[in-house]
């Protein structure tokens, strides 16, 4: 194999039609899960030789490799993911890949099964900012690390669906801290508290407009979660992420939507720590471990990891009670 083909399913998400064409030995060829009216709106940027298919059974007899699932709903995702596994593709899932551990534990066995790679959509971990500080995490600098903090914060607007079935509701946002804190700390979540509130929300529905969420790591860090759609438009950035990590030794910190950087150790006067621009790159860091064989940034492990950590964050909520991942 020398070229990647992709297929695109669904818009609902942070769908990658729009940098497959910068994408190195890759092309975009097909798409689905949309209305036609709406593909042929697309064609501009995406190009006349993507084809469009009606359904996901000519869509996934199509000879494409690897499916990026934008799903219009998030609760149906998992099942149009195993169909793609089982035809043979790769897949990239937008996030929550599974809104529920039956459907999780379903798409372990279907990669198992079909022998296929499937990855999320947590791309944060692949933001030079994320990956200049876990380079100072993990050179020891800061010492131990004894707590972190992460906020996913974006502002609310009325598109936002009442349903939690068609994104996921609050564990789309969350899963970016938690992937961002399981990927620079190298643990996994032990423990976890999680609440959440639909107050504020101005709608009649189930829109959940806030949750935190108290988790314990594998090694004893403590880590606190805060992810809430009340980030204002007034600010400047659409998402405003927060993330410190406290160390015994100093603390460094990416806030103000990843626009400010600050590394302090014992006495010595804060500065800024360095991006890291270099790669791996997403998406493109999938395609050429599909070409090459060579391990991602973000694993399979780590998409489950993560996935499984939301999904017990919301069971947590549900009991009232910490539950153990």
């Amino acid at each position: 194999m020398s070229e990647v083909t992709i297929g695109c399913y669904g818009l609902k998400g942070h769908q990658i039609h729009g940098s497959a064409s910068r994408l190195e030995r890759a092309r975009l060829t097909a798409m689905s899960g949309i209305d036609e009216e709406t593909f042929e709106k697309q064609k501009e940027a995406i190009g006349d030789e993507v084809v469009f298919y009606p359904d996901i059974e000519s869509f996934l007899a199509s000879d494409v490799d690897l499916v990026s699932f934008c799903s219009s709903r998030r609760d149906e995702q998992a099942s149009q993911t195993i169909q793609a596994l089982k035809a043979g593709k790769h897949v990239l899932a937008e996030k929550p890949m599974a809104t529920n551990r039956a459907d999780l534990d379903a798409l372990a066995a279907a990669v198992e099964e079909s022998g296929k790679s499937l990855w999320t959509m947590t791309s944060m971990v692949y933001y030079p900012p994320i990956k200049g500080l876990k380079a100072v995490v993990e050179s020891g600098v800061i010492g131990d690390v004894v707590q972190v903090y992460c906020m996913k914060s974006y502002p609310y607007h009325d598109r936002r669906p009442q349903d939690r079935g068609i994104d996921g509701g609050i564990i789309q946002a969350a899963i970016h801290a938690v992937s961002v804190i399981g990927h620079i700390t190298g643990q996994s979540f032990a423990e976890i508290f999680a609440q959440d509130t639909g107050k504020g929300n101005p709608k009649d529905g189930e829109f959940q407009m806030a949750m935190n969420m108290a988790c314990r790591l594998d090694n004893g860090t403590l880590a606190a979660i805060v992810a809430n759609y009340c980030n204002p438009r007034g600010i400047g950035y659409h998402g405003n992420d927060q993330v410190r990590f406290h160390g015994t030794n100093g603390m460094i910190e990416l806030v103000d939507g990843s626009s400010r950087r600050m590394l302090v150790i014992n006495e010595e006067d804060p500065r800024e720590f360095e991006n890291d621009d270099g790669d791996p790159k997403y998406p493109q860091d999938i395609i050429n471990s599909i070409l090459d064989g060579t391990p991602t940034l973000l694993t399979q492990e780590d998409g489950f990891r993560y996935t499984e950590a939301v999904i017990r964050a919301h069971e947590s909520v549900e009991q009232g009670r910490p539950l153990g991942v």
